[in-house]
């Protein structure tokens, strides 16, 4: 019974998430927490397992619907590359209070950025400002994804927003951001993970199900300001959620 209330859990929140661009450990990692897992060796490991295998499923599907932006997206990735196991081997076992209230604020103030859908760099901006966005941004996001298992999608997202790409563009290219980095960060987190085969099997196949599904329907079905209000209701609950997580 367990197994199927994660897998129905992860397949819901890899369907919604991967419309946004990312893999939806903010809501994951609690609720594996509330069904029973322990926090530190298995909803923390189990929610970037996840994370994971929603990004990687969600941007091939947006790869072949053209809404990656490649030029942008790498020097993102590589950052977070770095930064992802940075903070995965200086985690704690749980935050700070102060580091999770600022978090959910954070989370907040970005989703309503992102629904006022104008770029903050104007008209555009250059290729040489992009690398010097990408660089300090990207390490700062890998290594949140490593040390509270926030998969930085939605943060990612919005960064891309408000550089000016297009909300589905940037829903396009943030999972190419942030897989490797959850990749790297479950890695070093799979070391302490006590959890059985079954689940662990039970939750990959449901994010790859739900990803696929959500994806599909994202580049098929919304626009890109119905997009932006889905992207600003999520990181509301998430940033409320956070916040009462840490009062």
């Amino acid at each position: 019974m367990q197994a199927f209330t994660i897998a129905l859990a992860v397949f819901t929140v890899s369907f919604v998430f991967s419309m946004m661009g990312a893999g939806g450990s903010q809501i994951l990692v609690p609720l594996l927490f509330w069904l029973g897992l322990d926090f530190k060796t298995g909803a923390i490991p189990l929610g970037l397992l996840a994370a994971s295998v929603t990004c990687l499923s969600a941007v091939l599907v947006y790869q072949r619907k053209g809404l990656v932006r490649l030029s942008t997206g790498w020097p993102f990735a590589l950052s977070v590359l770095l930064g992802s196991p940075l903070g995965a081997l200086v985690a704690r076992p749980t935050s700070s209070r102060y580091l999770m209230v600022v978090f959910a604020v954070v989370n907040i103030l970005v989703g309503l950025l992102v629904l006022r859908g104008r770029s903050l760099a104007g008209k555009g901006i250059t290729r040489r400002k992009e690398v010097l966005i990408a660089l300090p941004l990207g390490l700062g996001i890998g290594f949140a994804i490593g040390f509270i298992a926030r998969d930085g999608g939605p943060f990612t997202m919005a960064v891309l927003v408000l550089m000016g790409l297009d909300a589905r563009e940037a829903a396009g290219t943030a999972p190419l951001v942030v897989a490797a980095g959850c990749l790297v960060a479950f890695t070093v987190h799979s070391f302490r993970m006590s959890v059985e085969g079954p689940i662990i099997a039970v939750t990959a196949l449901a994010a790859l199900a739900g990803s696929q599904l959500g994806a599909r329907f994202m580049s098929r079905r919304l626009e890109s300001g119905t997009v932006r209000i889905l992207f600003t209701v999520a990181m509301m609950v998430v940033g409320a959620i956070i916040l009462a997580q840490a009062l």
